[in-house]
């Protein structure tokens, strides 16, 4: 049962019900002490006032609503030591003689009778009431008094579904106003008129849809800009290839198989970028965190890039000094520390030096990664890290992503990057600044590639 007005219109019909059954109990508890106190004073008043000239007992009434105490009354009076009666109202073979005075129960045959018991000089009277008789006095009462309020139960009923209805009227004008808008509108909800009930919930989904706005915008702007960067590359490359169908020589045509070549492969490293973006961009909520040691994701990184590394004859350093284990998702943190270095070994010239320190300061993980290129001017190290940017007179291949991706990992797992002037090396110092985490709390290594 999903209708919140079918539920509350249950429940409270539920509880009127049972209140309804508990004001009955009460009822007829009371109604019975008060009908066998009545029925009783009766039964020893007709006793005690018998004679044996007065009117044959029970007296008839008139049809009345209200219950007659001396209903199946049956009154029989003995003189001496006689075993039969000399009176009897009404025939009841089993009354005893030997009733003891005053009130007392008895069963005659298989009915539960309430008797009183009289002396006077050598007579004895006993007067006899079968009990069901009020019993049912009892309930006849109980009903009547009950009928007017079970009467009211349908108009009650009545009254709590407007009553419902009208309580959730603002919520049902949430549901028509959600359920009329166009899917691009996420404009918030007026919250200024809700019910407390329903205003946290309202806030929550305005929450929730400027952050489902802000998502599409960002992928929006994603979008737009891949295709714009993506263009280029291609353009270029359909042109090269229509020069390697027009080339007739053989040098020329290994000139152009090679722009070719260099072509399609800066066009798949930002294929490969733009797919990690969007891919660390999806997997932000719900990826797991761990303790990681920052250590073993340098050397493992640094193991990957050696070939690029020697292929310009650069070194590569690391010093470590501290525990540096961070919490944070091991596969974000490894892309963010392999960009930064190959970046650094990408704009450094041969013979250059890369150079990563990790150090603990406190609860913080700091990793520096140096190199000895040309670095980045004080003015556009802010701009380096927007989407697609390239700065102009660069000749390192590159899609402008890199940095992005940096930063967007940074922010995901709470971490800070700075850009700096490296005083060893006279390149580029890229700062991350972690969250520090105690090596007990289980981090696990990386395993190092050969």
């Amino acid at each position: 049962m999903r209708s919140i007005h079918a539920r509350l219109l249950l429940g409270l019909l539920s509880g009127l019900l049972i209140a309804q059954i508990m004001i009955y109990s009460l009822i007829y508890a009371k109604i019975e002490d008060e009908i066998d106190d009545l029925f009783d004073g009766e039964l020893e008043r007709s006793a005690l006032m018998f004679s044996p000239g007065a009117a044959p007992l029970p007296i008839a009434t008139p049809t009345r609503k209200v219950e007659n105490p001396q209903e199946g009354m049956v009154i029989a009076m003995w003189e001496g030591a006689q075993a039969r009666p000399q009176f009897q109202s009404a025939r009841l073979e089993a009354l005893p003689r030997e009733t003891p005075l005053g009130f007392s129960k008895l069963f005659i045959d298989h009915r539960q009778w309430r008797l009183f018991g009289a002396a006077s000089g050598n007579r004895y009277i006993v007067a006899a009431q079968p009990a069901d008789v009020r019993d049912a006095a009892a309930r006849n009462i109980t009903v009547r008094t009950l009928m007017p309020s079970l009467a009211v139960l349908p108009a009650s009923g009545l009254m709590i579904w407007l009553a419902v209805s009208f309580g959730l009227r603002p919520l049902m004008r949430v549901t028509s106003e959600l359920r009329t808008r166009s899917p691009r509108d996420l404009a918030p909800i007026e919250t200024a008129r809700l019910p407390p009930e329903i205003a946290p919930v309202v806030r929550a989904l305005n929450e929730l849809m400027q952050r489902v706005g802000n998502i599409i915008a960002a992928q929006r702007n994603f979008i737009a800009d891949a295709a714009h960067e993506l263009l280029t590359p291609l353009t270029a490359l359909r042109l090269q290839a229509q020069l390697l169908a027009r080339a007739e020589s053989a040098s020329r045509k290994r000139e152009v198989i090679s722009e070719l070549q260099g072509g399609v492969s800066r066009t798949l490293q930002l294929a490969r970028q733009l797919l990690t973006l969007a891919r660390h961009e999806a997997d932000a909520v719900g990826q797991e965190t761990t303790a990681v040691d920052l250590e073993n994701v340098v050397n493992h990184v640094l193991a990957i890039h050696a070939p690029l590394a020697q292929a310009k004859s650069i070194r590569t350093e690391i010093t470590v000094s501290g525990a540096c284990v961070t919490g944070g998702n091991e596969d974000a943190l490894h892309t963010l520390i392999s960009n930064l270095i190959e970046n650094a070994i990408k704009f450094s010239e041969f013979d250059g030096t890369v150079r990563v320190q990790l150090r603990r300061e406190a609860d913080r993980v700091l990793v520096d990664i140096e190199d000895s290129g040309p670095g980045i001017p004080t003015d556009e190290r802010e701009r380096v890290f927007d989407r697609f940017y390239r700065r102009t007179g660069n000749t390192a291949s590159g899609s402008g992503l890199g940095l992005a991706i940096v930063r967007d990992i940074a922010t995901r797992l709470g971490a800070e990057i700075t850009l700096h002037t490296s005083s060893t090396l006279g390149g580029l110092l890229a700062r991350v600044e972690f969250a520090a985490t105690r090596p007990e709390y289980g981090a696990r290594p990386v395993p190092r590639v050969a």
